[in-house]
């Protein structure tokens, strides 16, 4: 039976295949991390900055946000489609001479998360539990700068605060096939605490200790992740580039120069919440603009209208198909060989476990 959650994390590292299989990736590291297969796909920082300052209310509140999605996976090698529902309850911030100001994950939010997990991918900071299905991260606020500023997505000691405070005040709460009560509700980090002044002298780049979603250690455990070419994703520009990478990453896994991607423009934009104009010419255009530039990033060789769908002369959808660049075949048959080996080492461990019992 699985040991309650203490709110604090192991005291030692514990030894951990899956967590080590997580970290172990095929290629170079420093330019690789994991996609998530449900967390990922949950629309989490869809409302910039700019919208929610036009959506608080006069004592600067924001009410509950709802998206609905479609969460797509595979099991036994089969396309299964989930119906879902995500709540954001968005996070209180006192703001100097503001008082208490609400704020929904954004952008600033999303790469933050981004770091945060490459950095729980290096084991000398991350903790991961099998048994209680909990993983931890050590980090300070000079690493994820670091790492934003190396990435060209610098930001200040202030901002970077302020999301990780943002992050683990945001609650989530997620709903699959209409159903009432949450399958999963949780801040987005928990626990965030600074680790002791003990711990900091013993190592002072250590100064940050959290909880990450339980979404990411069930994860870890049941080898739902897939690896990605991280150093692409951050050199993107937009949300949607960044979602549409990962998502691509994470679902395209037969890329080739035979096999072509196809999407529907209404998929998108339920799926991502990154669609928010009111015009569907303008979502279009934005939504082409970022095919535009997974092109030149290499990572769309070509992408092509295949079919519009329309009522009168309006345009109520589309339909492309998305051309792999060579360079995405090589990331995703990296993860493919991963993934393969991964499962192959499992298999033999637990192969061994059932003969060790029976001796």
């Amino acid at each position: 039976m699985a040991k309650q959650l203490t709110g604090k994390p192991p005291v030692k590292a514990l030894r951990s295949i899956q967590y080590d299989l997580f970290t172990t990736f095929f290629g170079e590291t420093a330019e690789l991390s994991n996609t998530i297969e449900l967390w990922d796909a949950v629309p989490k920082y869809a409302v910039s900055p700019r919208t929610q300052n036009t959506l608080r209310s006069a004592d600067k509140r924001l009410s509950v946000r709802e998206y609905s999605f479609t969460y797509t996976s595979r099991r036994d090698r089969q396309r299964v489609e989930s119906a879902c529902r995500v709540a954001i309850q968005p996070a209180s911030i006192k703001i100097k001479d503001e008082g208490y100001v609400d704020f929904y994950p954004s952008t600033d939010e999303e790469l933050v998360e981004e770091v945060i997990r490459k950095i729980f991918a290096d084991q000398q900071c991350g903790l991961h539990d099998p048994n209680n299905t909990e993983s931890w991260v050590r980090f300070s606020v000079q690493m994820i700068r670091k790492e934003l500023k190396t990435r060209g997505k610098t930001r200040s000691f202030d901002e970077i605060k302020r999301s990780i405070e943002i992050l683990s005040k945001t609650h989530v709460s997620l709903f699959v096939d209409d159903t009432d009560d949450p399958v999963y509700s949780a801040p987005i980090l928990s626990d965030v605490t600074r680790v002791t002044r003990q711990k900091y002298l013993e190592d002072t780049s250590m100064t940050w200790v959290a909880r990450l979603p339980a979404l990411i250690s069930k994860s870890v455990n049941e080898l739902t992740y897939r690896q990605f070419n991280y150093g692409v994703l951050m050199t993107l520009s937009s949300q949607l580039a960044r979602w549409l990478h990962k998502r691509l990453s994470h679902n395209y896994t037969n890329a080739s120069h035979f096999d072509s991607y196809q999407t529907l423009y209404s998929s998108i934009r339920r799926d991502s919440g990154l669609l928010t104009y009111s015009r569907t010419n303008d979502n279009v255009k934005a939504l082409e603009s970022t095919f535009e530039e997974l092109r030149e990033r290499h990572v769309l060789n070509s992408w092509e209208r295949v079919e519009e769908r329309r009522e009168g002369r309006r345009i109520v959808d589309l339909k492309y198909r998305l051309n792999a660049h060579s360079n995405l075949i090589k990331d995703i048959k990296a993860a493919n060989a991963r993934l393969k080996d991964s499962r192959t080492v499992l298999s033999s461990l637990s192969v061994d476990k059932l003969l060790s019992c029976g001796r």
